[in-house]
């Protein structure tokens, strides 16, 4: 299971998340329409960095992630993308412990922010027309160094 499918995973399981954007997590690209139905989460992968020793490639990588928050309030999207920092905070990728039956918190944390910035998408179609009449689309991303195991 790759990274971003981790990662979708443990936020849809998180109560806390969950409750803030339901099924909305999206990998690459946000599906239409979806944005009208409340706070959205894209994830797009940046890079990755691949760990070696004298034996070739290591299971370990770290994938460095964007994970956008997008939302037609400012505010809401400020509020969504400090909850998901704070889901960061709890989850490793780098350890099985959260995917097994039942599962058990982590003993430890490697994921690193590296910056957080805010955005704004218009929400206009190809022509230059408004798609909704809510305004354009507020964003907050997150760029995260997720340790991950390979498997």
């Amino acid at each position: 299971m790759n990274a971003e499918t981790k990662l979708r995973s443990l936020a849809i399981g998180d109560p806390t998340v969950s409750a803030l954007i339901g099924t909305r997590w999206f990998n690459l690209r946000l599906l239409p329409g979806y944005i009208n139905n409340g706070t959205c989460v894209r994830v797009t992968r940046v890079s990755t960095l691949y760990r070696y020793a004298q034996q070739g490639r290591q299971q370990l990588s770290a994938p460095r992630l964007q994970i956008d928050v997008l939302d037609f309030d400012p505010i809401t999207c400020d509020n969504a993308a400090e909850v998901i920092m704070t889901f960061l905070g709890r989850i490793s990728l780098a350890q099985t412990s959260q995917f097994d039956s039942p599962a058990t918190t982590p003993p430890q944390f490697p994921n690193i922010i590296l910056n957080k910035r805010p955005g704004m998408i218009p929400d206009v179609d190809a022509s230059g027309n408004p798609i909704a009449s809510k305004g354009p689309i507020f964003t907050q991303s997150i760029d995260v160094r997720i340790p991950n195991i390979d498997n």
